[in-house]
């Protein structure tokens, strides 16, 4: 018994000296290990100063590309699209908006139409659901709405029983630059209305004016009367601008009317997409209107391959709308639309947006749908209240295009 106990006494001593002399290896190699670790750092750490002096111009010109890349980017964020149709006026704003350096280094020169477009597909890339991108934060649809609200202008006036609304007498030369990115239905309708109203009653104004005019010497006429050389010029100037080779009063008389504005309304809401439509917020070409002189409109994303229309671009919001009437009232695909406002004159009957909307199935090559569409919007909108407004007899601020809200 004794012997075998010596026995294993002595086998779990040898195992303790195995186990604390594989402790001692491991530490002898870990020692070794860091030592070897420690000097083969320090030899890097010594060579480390040249190491970064020799790339120092490659990371110098990779920071400078850097920063070029972001400076264009600025540039395109800041670019004023009016460039492309009013570059006189954005020169004028930018010697007046002095707002501090940043926005002095962007200062756009006028460009062609063809860098504008280039440009503009670079902005899509970047922002595809904004259609203009300007620098100017104020010119928006919250500053416009309580501009217009401190000058009275309610729509919901209208609603009221007999009520007339008086619309100041406030011309916006461009849309809000956010228009196109206000959520709320209701308050982007309520915006593109309050801009256009009054372009179309201003320009109404004028047209009934000249009518006045040609019916006073149209009357004259009819008595055999001699015109004075000043009136004899005017009608031969009027009767070239709605398209009449020669003075005829009757015909003149015959062209020369308003449009109703809910029915301008209407169609400027259809072709414009509420006033979001690129068309409309870099040419300010709220009718759709084309032309066929290159570099005077925009091209179309998806024209036909053969086509060389161009939607017509605009300097202001009032030049669409003196467009848009005067080629209702004088170009022969429309003659139907003016035979039967004649017709209702001559009954003595208000025009009727909703009766007239019925001829212009030539203004669009969708024909009867477009007549339809029409319609719907201006019942869906109640539009047809709007043809018993009237600019306000005092006049308000015109507002211009180069400074928003600034008095010119």
């Amino acid at each position: 018994m004794t012997a075998n106990r010596d026995q294993r006494l002595l086998a779990i001593g040898s195992d303790v000296r195995l186990i604390l002399a594989g402790f001692g290896l491991l530490l002898a190699v870990g020692l070794v290990s860091g030592i070897g670790v420690g000097l083969l750092s320090s030899r890097q750490l010594a060579r480390v100063p040249d190491m970064q002096a020799q790339p120092a111009s490659e990371h110098a010109s990779m920071g400078e590309g850097v920063n070029e890349a972001w400076d264009r980017l600025r540039q395109i964020a800041q670019l004023d699209w009016r460039a492309v149709v009013e570059p006189r006026a954005v020169a004028d704003a930018g010697k007046a908006q002095q707002k501090d350096t940043r926005a002095q280094s962007a200062e756009v020169a006028p460009i062609n139409p063809e860098e504008a477009s280039r440009r503009f597909a670079e902005v899509r890339q970047l922002s595809p659901h904004r259609t203009a991108l300007r620098a100017q934060t104020d010119r928006t649809v919250d500053a416009m709405l309580r501009k217009f609200e401190q000058e009275g202008f309610d729509l919901a006036d209208l609603r009221s029983p007999g009520g007339h609304l008086e619309v100041p007498r406030i011309f916006l030369a461009a849309l809000p630059i956010d228009i196109a990115d206000v959520n709320i239905t209701e308050k982007r309708k309520r915006a593109f209305i309050k801009v256009m109203l009054p372009h179309i009653l201003r320009e109404n104004e004028r047209i009934a004016a000249n009518r006045e005019r040609v019916e006073r010497l149209h009357e004259r006429l009819q008595r055999g009367a001699t015109l004075a050389a000043r009136d004899d010029a005017w009608l031969r100037q009027i009767s070239d601008q709605y398209g009449l080779d020669e003075v005829d009063t009757a015909e003149l008389l015959n062209r020369l009317d308003v449009i109703p504005p809910a029915l301008a309304l209407a169609q400027s809401i259809e072709e414009s997409g509420w006033g979001t439509s690129r068309f409309a917020l870099l040419g300010n070409a709220v009718f759709g209107q084309w032309t066929w002189i290159p570099g005077n409109g925009i091209v179309p994303e998806n024209r036909p391959d053969g086509e060389t229309y161009e939607v017509q671009r605009f300097r202001s919001l009032e030049q669409s709308v003196a467009a848009y009437m005067r080629n209702l009232n004088s170009k022969s695909s429309y003659r139907e639309f003016r035979d039967k406002r004649a017709s209702m004159r001559a009954r003595g009957d208000d025009l009727d947006s909703y009766q007239l909307a019925g001829q212009l199935h030539r203004y669009s090559v969708r024909g009867a749908d477009y007549i339809r569409t029409i319609r719907s919007i201006m019942k869906s909108n109640g539009l047809e209240m709007f043809d018993g407004s009237r600019l306000a007899d005092e006049p308000s601020p015109l507002f211009s295009n180069i400074d928003f809200f600034g008095k010119s």
